[in-house]
């Protein structure tokens, strides 16, 4: 059975998912003017991926707290 916590956080992961999938849609019809704006969806890429580590890394840590 999921808990509220666990949902929420692969409700977040689908829509962390579905968001890296726009932007990488985005990157791929290269209607960018300037390297800028560029390098800020890549930005944005990277920061969602940062985020997703951090959702594995907080459930080790709680877990390890719920023992």
């Amino acid at each position: 059975m999921q808990t509220v916590d666990s949902a929420f956080v692969n409700e977040l992961r689908k829509l962390s998912a579905e968001k890296i999938n726009d932007y990488m849609g985005m990157l791929a019809a290269n209607n960018y003017t300037t390297v800028a704006e560029f390098r800020y969806i890549m930005g944005k890429i990277s920061a969602l991926r940062d985020l997703e580590e951090m959702f594995d890394e907080a459930k080790k840590a709680a877990d390890q707290r719920n023992r």
